[in-house]
């Protein structure tokens, strides 16, 4: 039914973020590109 999976994708953002997930998060930047550069892109 639409009103129900409506109310389902909702609780997507149900959730929070621990100071410990974030340090978690900050550890898996490698400051590497694995797609092309968006300021030197040709269209």
């Amino acid at each position: 039914m639409h009103q129900e999976r409506i109310i389902e994708n909702r609780r997507v953002f149900d959730f929070e973020l621990t100071p410990e997930d974030m340090l978690a998060m900050d550890g898996l930047n490698r400051d590497a590109r694995i797609g092309p550069d968006p300021d030197n892109f040709d269209f």
